[in-house]
């Protein structure tokens, strides 16, 4: 089977924080007895102290790196870490709330409580901001539990009148993406978000700049629209160029064209005019591809390079193959980096989206592909451009479950859940292909 779909189960975690401990839940469920004994429960019954209502449900964020209700985090860094409960209360409305939890004295106390900006959770991330020690919390709230819709709040750790440490709202923004990076080379950390706005007649999707001010409010200082063929934004990335002496931080935003293919906008900062700059004025035309493949470093420079299609010799009719009523199609990627690259080198990959799999490829306009059914392969040819025909079988390469054997068993790579097996034929062999080439050229995606 090559689609693998299963269910994640979380290992609860036990955590202690100034004589402090938390009791993690991994799923949504209603907070009501039985309680945790011991320190494992005092979290818990300081939160159901503070609500005291029986209709309160757990909420867990959708993505992140918290991926459950109860969140540790050590925003002042004091070395203890602060919880934040994510939960509904169906006896006041559907909207989801963040508890904000502190321990003082071996006892946990509620500090804060803050009402959300839609009915989940989408996800909490933190950043210290200006270096100042405190981390900058960033909750998207979901809208209706859209995966595409969301609003973010930002806050700030701050000390109430009392001595308490609490939260203080410093705004929100709405997003389809988010990051944190020094985009304009001033050693903070900014707040850099893409928005898609679909309410008017037409669709429009803006990269929104902001920084932390001395007075920590939160300023927009950049505003630039992006490609108008954006339907939603699925990751941003960054990397820094040296040029003329002078550091550059790029952004690297995929974007999603369609529901299969996906391109890349690279957007950096220009100094002498003060705004952002887009470095491709139509990434949509220019690099559009499958949508299982990001921008990334591939060649291990430190740069993210962008892949744009280039011709594969061979037949084309036999780059495309249906899976389970899905049309897959194998192509030959270059990667660009635009600046920064040595200019003398190509670096080309094949790409293929059914098996989820990257391949550098020394071999342009000699090595074509054919996928074979039967044996459920991307099988590898010598190329003859003067016949305009396939050769000789070179090598070919299966995806498997990572329990499956693969008749001679060569494996090319193998995590948890996926293992890639690898055959080289004698004529492969004298055409110079290895086993350690192919490890040392696939990529997995």
């Amino acid at each position: 089977m090559k689609k693998i779909i299963g269910l994640l189960l979380a290992a609860s975690l036990l955590l202690t924080c100034s004589g402090c401990s938390l009791n993690f839940f991994s799923v949504e469920s209603l907070l009501s007895p039985p309680m945790q004994s011991g320190k494992n429960g005092e979290v818990q019954e300081a939160f159901n102290t503070l609500m005291k209502k029986e209709k309160i449900q757990l909420k867990t964020p959708l993505a992140g790196d918290y991926q459950t209700s109860f969140v540790l985090f050590d925003v002042n860094d004091d070395q203890n870490d602060e919880a934040f409960i994510f939960y509904t209360d169906a006896s006041v409305d559907a909207s989801v709330r963040m508890a904000f939890l502190q321990c003082i004295d071996n006892e946990w106390q509620i500090a804060a409580d803050i009402k959300g900006g839609g009915n989940g959770v989408y996800d909490i991330a933190f950043s210290d901001m200006n270096n100042d020690g405190l981390s900058e919390i960033f909750v998207s709230w979901s809208l209706f539990d859209s995966k595409v819709k969301k609003i973010t709040g930002v806050y700030l750790p701050a000390m109430s009148e009392n001595g308490v440490l609490t939260l203080k709202s410093l705004g929100s923004e709405y997003c389809d993406a988010r990051g944190f990076v020094d985009f304009n080379g001033d050693t903070e950390k900014d707040f850099v978000v893409v928005y898609h706005d679909d309410t008017g007649d037409t669709q429009k999707t803006f990269l929104r700049l902001f920084s932390l001010s001395k007075s920590y409010e939160l300023v927009k200082y950049g505003e630039i629209p992006l490609d108008s063929a954006i339907t939603s934004v699925s990751r941003i990335q960054s990397d820094v160029i040296s040029i003329n002496g002078d550091k550059i931080t790029r952004l690297f935003i995929d974007c999603q064209k369609s529901e299969k293919m996906i391109f890349t906008e690279m957007v950096y900062w220009n100094s002498e005019l003060s705004v952002p700059v887009r470095a491709i004025s139509k990434p949509s035309l220019s690099n559009t591809r499958s949508y299982k493949v990001s921008s990334m470093d591939v060649d291990g420079d430190g740069l993210l390079e962008i892949p744009v299609i280039t011709s594969l010799a061979g037949d084309e009719k036999q780059f495309s193959v249906s899976y389970y009523d899905e049309v897959y199609t194998f192509t030959l990627l270059e990667w660009k980096n635009l600046k920064g690259d040595n200019d003398n080198q190509t670096l080309k990959t094949l790409s293929n989206p059914l098996d989820e799999y990257l391949l550098l490829f020394p071999w342009e306009g000699e090595v074509s592909v054919k996928y074979d059914s039967v044996r459920d392969a991307l099988v590898y040819y010598e190329w003859k451009e003067s016949e305009h025909e396939y050769g000789d079988e070179l090598f070919a390469i299966a995806q498997r479950d990572s329990d499956e054997k693969f008749e001679n068993n060569n494996i090319l790579y193998k995590d948890d859940n996926t293992a890639y097996f690898f055959e080289i034929t004698q004529q492969g062999v004298s055409f110079g292909v290895t086993a350690d080439l192919l490890k040392q050229n696939f990529i997995k995606i």
